[in-house]
C-alpha cells in the first residue's frame, strides 16, 4: 500500500478528526478570500477614484494695476497648458457683456444699459452655477455641441423662446433654466447683472479663436496625487498673470475612506492568518502526537520516514486543497450579494468580487504553510528512534 492510498485509509477512518481540520481551513479560506475580494475591489476603486473625482487646478487671471485691465490667458498658454503633463483636459472660460438684436432683456432698472453676460465655456455643466446647484436646468439639457446655449425660463417666457430655437441663425437654445431667487432681486440690480439675463454658451473651436483671452482655466488632471507638483509648476509660471489654487476635496474625502477599509482589512487578515496558522498548528501537532505509535511501528517494520512524511502531507493538502474550492465557491457567490445588500462600495466605483489571480497566489502559500506546519508536528517524532517512542508509551 503505498503512502497515498494510507492517507486515503486514515482520512476515512478518522472522520471527526479530518472534518474538524476540514472546517478551520473552510473558515480560514473564506475569510482570507473575502479580505482579497474586498482589497481587490478597494484597489478598483482607487483606479476609478483618480479619474472620476475630477481633481483640478485652477488659473484665475489676476487683475491689473487700479483693477482697469484683467491680465488674460492667450491660446498660447493654453497650448503650453496642454503640453504639461498629467493634465487630462481643461475647461476655458471667459465672460462678454453685450447686446443681442433678437432678444430683449428683462428690464428692471431702466438707467442701466439694456445688455447681456454671456458666459462662453468648453463645458456649461463644469465650473459654473449649474455644478453648484444655484441654477437648475428645467427643460431640455446641457449643450453638447459648439454654439448651443442655456438660457434663463423669465428671458425664454419674455421672448416666446423654447427648446430648440434659434437665435440669430447661429445659436440653438438646448435647455432653460430657474435659480428660484429670480423674484428675490432688488430694482436696483443692473441689467447685465439679473439672473434672467445671464446665458451661457458652448464654446467651439470657432469661438476660441476669436476670444482674445481666457479670463480662467479649469485643469482637470489624471493623477490626483501629483497635484501639489502641478500647483507649484504653474505657480512659477503664472504668478504675475493667475491666482493658482487645487480643488481636490472629493478625491481626499474618498481617499481617506477607501484607505480606511483597506487598513482594517489587513488588520483583519493579519489576525485571521495568525489565528488559523496557530488552530491549525496546535491541531495537527495534536493529532501527530497521537499518531506517534502508529509512526514508530511503521518505521520497526521497514517503512521509510520520508514515506511516513508524504503521507501526512498528502492527507493535509488534501483536506486544505478540498476546503480551498468549496471556499472559493462559497465566498465568490455569496460576495457580490453581500456587497449589494450593506452598500459599502456605493459611490466608490468598486465592488466586492472574485479576484481568481489573487486565489492562485493564496492556494500556493496554503500549500507551502501546510507542508511547513506538517514538518514542524512530525518533527519531533520522525527524529526519535522507534524503541525511544515506544518506551515513553510504556512509561
Amino acid at each position: 500500500m503505498n503512502y497515498l492510498q494510507r492517507a486515503f485509509c486514515y482520512i476515512s477512518r478518522k472522520r471527526l478528526k479530518s472534518l474538524l481540520l476540514f472546517m478551520i481551513f473552510m473558515v480560514v479560506n473564506c475569510m482570507v478570500l473575502g479580505i482579497l475580494g474586498i482589497q481587490s475591489a478597494s484597489e478598483e476603486a482607487m483606479k476609478d477614484l483618480r479619474s472620476n473625482t475630477e481633481s483640478k487646478v485652477i488659473l484665475e487671471s489676476r487683475q491689473g494695476e487700479g483693477q482697469q485691465a484683467v491680465r488674460q490667458f492667450t491660446e498660447d498658454d493654453v497650448q503650453e497648458i496642454l503640453e504639461t503633463p498629467n493634465i487630462n483636459w481643461i475647461n476655458r472660460m471667459w465672460s462678454e457683456q453685450t447686446g443681442i438684436p433678437e432678444l430683449t432683456p428683462v428690464i428692471v432698472d431702466e438707467q442701466s444699459d439694456q445688455t447681456f453676460t454671456i458666459h462662453l465655456q468648453n463645458r456649461v455643466d463644469k465650473d459654473s452655477a449649474f455644478e453648484e446647484q444655484i441654477y437648475r436646468l428645467v427643460e431640455g439639457d446641457f449643450p453638447s455641441a459648439g454654439n448651443e446655449i442655456v438660457i434663463n425660463k423669465l428671458l425664454a417666457d419674455q421672448n416666446g423662446l423654447q427648446v430648440g430655437d434659434d437665435i440669430q441663425g447661429i445659436y440653438r437654445i438646448t435647455g432653460i433654466f430657474l435659480s428660484g431667487t429670480e423674484r428675490q432681486q432688488t430694482e436696483k440690480v443692473a441689467t447685465v447683472n439679473r439672473i434672467e439675463n445671464q446665458i451661457y454658451i458652448m464654446a467651439d473651436e470657432n469661438l476660441s479663436e476669436s476670444c482674445k483671452g481666457y479670463t480662467k482655466v479649469i485643469c482637470y488632471v489624471k493623477e490626483p496625487e501629483k497635484l501639489d507638483e502641478l500647483v507649484g509648476a504653474f505657480d512659477e509660471r503664472y504668478s504675475e498673470k493667475a491666482y493658482v489654487k487645487a480643488n481636490d476635496h472629493t478625491y481626499q474625502k474618498m481617499r481617506i475612506s477607501i484607505e480606511q477599509t483597506g487598513r482594517i482589512t489587513m488588520f483583519v487578515l493579519v489576525i485571521t492568518l495568525i489565528t488559523g496558522c496557530s488552530v491549525t498548528g496546535l491541531l495537527l501537532s495534536m493529532w501527530m502526537r497521537g499518531r506517534k505509535t502508529e509512526i514508530a511501528v511503521y518505521v520497526s517494520l521497514g517503512l521509510e520516514k520520508s514515506d511516513l512524511f508524504k503521507q501526512a502531507v498528502a492527507e493535509g493538502l488534501a483536506l486544505y486543497i478540498i476546503s480551498f474550492v468549496f471556499s472559493g465557491i462559497l465566498t465568490y457567490s455569496l460576495l457580490p450579494k453581500l456587497n449589494s445588500s450593506l452598500g459599502i462600495s456605493e459611490g466608490t466605483g468598486g465592488s466586492w468580487k472574485a479576484d481568481y489571480a489573487g486565489s492562485l497566489l493564496i492556494l500556493g502559500y496554503g500549500v507551502c504553510v501546510i507542508m511547513l506546519l506538517i514538518v514542524i508536528a512530525m518533527f519531533p517524532y520522525l527524529k526519535k528512534h522507534p524503541k525511544e517512542i515506544l518506551s515513553e508509551m510504556e512509561g
